[in-house]
């Protein structure tokens, strides 16, 4: 995304999102990595069901409304392949090395890959069948509308067919169904894990979203007073930043915590 065409309300939800999901990730450091009987309200039915899936579900939508911004999202999916599929290596060969299942087959840097990548094919389609409609009637417009309406039955149908699993699940023994959802019996232990269905729905609601809201590519407050912009600009600064923040700040609050606990501190 240019900087001269950033919406900063989509860099600031991208920012607090993800600072929300280091400030878990270091909870969970502390309870399960270092034994600190203390917050256990990560383990209750609140946490688990509401407020992680928010801001997960935050993050992933405003990926979604993104795509807008970006030149060419088939090339832009192919980096985010290459940051999964690396990131899936290191936390295979620390798992192997520490003797701990933090295995990472999918997550949500390879859902956001996924996503990135079929809106871009999707995009393809689209552009193919307004230069065959131009050829036959060089005064038509091109009209969204029909692709909209693809993209609404899409996400309706992925939220949706996540119900499914839990009727086809038994029995399933391969890895290869995973990334969908569909966990195979005593699977391996994973440190993260975020499939398919139903989570892509809603990067496909963020794609409607910035295509409806954000044609222009321009942000939906420009009057925002400076005080509010001045509030929001380190969580920008995250936003700008997530891919970077979300695949090093782990090492780091590791690194910090386990210092600590040389030094004595708990």
């Amino acid at each position: 995304m240019d900087k001269n065409k950033r919406a900063f309300e989509l860099d600031a939800l991208r920012g607090f999102a993800i600072f929300l999901m280091v400030l878990h990730h270091m909870i969970f450091d502390f309870r399960y990595l270092l034994d600190l009987n203390i917050f256990a309200f990560q383990e209750s039915i609140v946490f688990l069901d509401v407020v992680q899936p928010v801001f997960v579900g935050v993050f992933i939508i405003v990926s979604g409304i993104c795509t807008q911004f970006s030149r060419n999202n088939l090339k832009r999916s192919l980096k985010l392949l290459l940051l999964a599929l690396g990131f899936s290596a290191v936390m295979g060969i620390y798992s192997l090395i520490s003797g701990n299942e933090f295995y990472v087959f999918f997550n949500i840097l390879h859902l956001l890959t996924v996503g990135t990548f079929l809106y871009g094919l999707f995009s393809l389609w689209e552009t193919a069948c307004a230069q065959k409609q131009r050829k036959t009637d060089p005064e038509a417009s091109t009209n969204s509308q029909k692709g909209e309406i693809v993209l609404v039955l899409a996400a309706a149908i992925i939220l949706f067919s996540d119900r499914l699993i839990g009727l086809f699940s038994s029995g399933i023994h391969s890895y290869w169904l995973l990334p969908l959802g569909f966990l195979p019996a005593n699977y391996i232990g994973m440190g993260d894990y975020l499939p398919i269905l139903p989570w892509l729905g809603f990067f496909i609601i963020g794609v409607i979203i910035g295509r409806i809201g954000y044609r222009n590519k321009q942000t939906l407050f420009p009057n925002t007073p400076k005080g509010f912009l001045a509030v929001v600009r380190p969580f920008e600064w995250f936003g700008r930043n997530s891919l970077l923040i979300y695949l090093l700040h782990q090492p780091i609050l590791l690194a910090i915590l386990y210092g600590l606990r040389y030094l004595g501190v708990w």
